[in-house]
């Protein structure tokens, strides 16, 4: 593709008349890097050249054109391939002067410098979470802030490292300092418009995430269209438990001591033939002794524009159904973090057998990942632009036991901010 448009770019200088187009920048020579990016993007259709057909290299007007065009490619920066974004953020940092000279107010490039963008997050939440030691619940306040640098290292890798930092209100430190850790650490590149690897500490779902949504070690690998694409993954769990076969507790999976962590590889497959219709399937190979391979499915439907239906099955290799999980659920509305009052809410139940395969579940449960049948009910809320209110509250709490059953109720609110 490159290759082609390079040469589209070179006859339409030379005066060539072309079947496609005619060259849109006449005046600026085909040796500056910007040329090839600006004509790239206009072949693809995402910034346009002038009525007259000019576009003069390095001189001052030039480049106040040049920032014109960056600002409106980046008014469609959420439309654009990764390889068309990383090429738009590099003309945004070569031309921010003039950008700002021409009073350009682009959220994006705000938060820039040099090759980095910025952004991050914020949360206060309150929950009645579980003590392990004491299998006893306390009702708590807790706060989480992250932030995030993404580094553009060429055309079509990027490097990110995201510090994150989780205390408890009134906790005591031996210092009286708040620790900060870095949870994500990963170089992504992008093979063409179809195919993407990913190596290091990142966050991994597996299906829908009823079996697993948390930290993953190791490599992914993606292929394919929103339409339709595969993946596959190769490293080790980062956080939840597993229940490995004939054990009565489950075994700790958490930490980054990898000769204590589950080793796998997951292979994923997406499928999306309507707007309205979402179809996943997994197969994940644990390569630990003890431990079951983990299949499942799950399917999403949209009924109209407002309402959801939807569940996930997974199920270890075992006989019988004690190794089984899965969850079904109805919603109405959803959420927009960019667009205040937007809201939606859904219900959702729960069965999870004796010997579950679920690690590390979305909803989080307040841990329960085996032995639990129950409801969920989430009510999410944009308060203002970028600032949004979640409530979860389950209900009907249950073992698979048939007499005295009953589990404490598990709720959490939380403010969620996005910077």
């Amino acid at each position: 593709m490159k290759k082609h448009l390079a040469v589209l770019a070179a006859t339409a200088v030379l005066g060539v008349t072309s079947a496609f187009a005619a060259n849109p920048f006449s005046d600026v020579t085909p040796q500056d890097w910007a040329y090839q990016a600006v004509a790239q993007l206009a072949s693809q259709g995402i910034v346009n050249g002038y009525p007259d057909g000019t576009f003069k290299g390095q001189q001052n007007i030039t480049r106040y054109e040049m920032a014109q065009m960056v600002a409106k490619a980046l008014v469609r920066q959420d439309r654009v391939d990764a390889e068309q974004n990383a090429i738009i953020n590099r003309l945004a940092n070569e031309f921010s002067a003039e950008l700002n000279n021409l009073g350009v107010r682009v959220s994006t490039l705000e938060n820039k410098v040099g090759n980095f963008a910025f952004t991050g997050d914020a949360r206060l939440r309150y929950q009645n979470a579980k003590n392990e030691d004491t299998n006893t619940y306390k009702s708590k306040f807790d706060y989480r802030a992250r932030v995030q640098f993404d580094a553009t290292v060429n055309d079509n890798t990027k490097a990110v490292v995201r510090v994150a930092t989780e205390k408890e209100f009134g906790q005591n430190d031996k210092d009286n300092t708040t620790k900060a850790s870095v949870d994500h650490v990963y170089v992504q590149h992008n093979f063409g418009k179809y195919a993407t690897a990913t190596a290091g500490r990142q966050d991994l779902m597996i299906g829908n995430g009823l079996v697993y949504d948390d930290y993953f070690e190791g490599a992914v690998g993606t292929v394919g269209t929103d339409k339709l694409n595969a993946s596959v993954a190769y490293g080790y769990l980062q956080g939840g438990s597993y229940l490995a076969e004939g054990q009565a507790e489950p075994t700790d999976l958490g930490g980054i001591d990898r000769k204590t962590n589950a080793q796998l590889s997951v292979y994923q497959l997406n499928y999306m033939p309507t707007e309205k219709v979402t179809v996943k399937g997994f197969y994940a190979d644990v390569h630990e002794k003890g431990i079951n391979n983990v299949y499942g499915t799950s399917l999403d439907l949209k009924l109209g524009k407002k309402v959801w239906v939807g569940g996930e099955y997974a199920k270890q290799e075992t006989k019988g159904a004690a190794g089984e999980a899965w969850t079904a659920g109805v919603g109405y509305g959803e959420a927009d973090m960019a667009k205040a009052g937007t809201w939606g809410a859904k219900v959702q139940y729960f069965d999870l057998k004796q010997a579950s395969p679920v690690v590390s579940n979305t909803w989080n449960l307040n841990d329960q990942n085996r032995n639990y049948r129950g409801y969920l009910a989430t009510v999410d809320y944009t308060v203002a632009k970028n600032v949004g209110l979640s409530a979860y509250a389950t209900f009907d709490s249950k073992t698979q036991a048939k007499k005295d059953n009953n589990l404490p109720e598990y709720y959490r609110a939380e403010l969620n901010y996005k910077f």
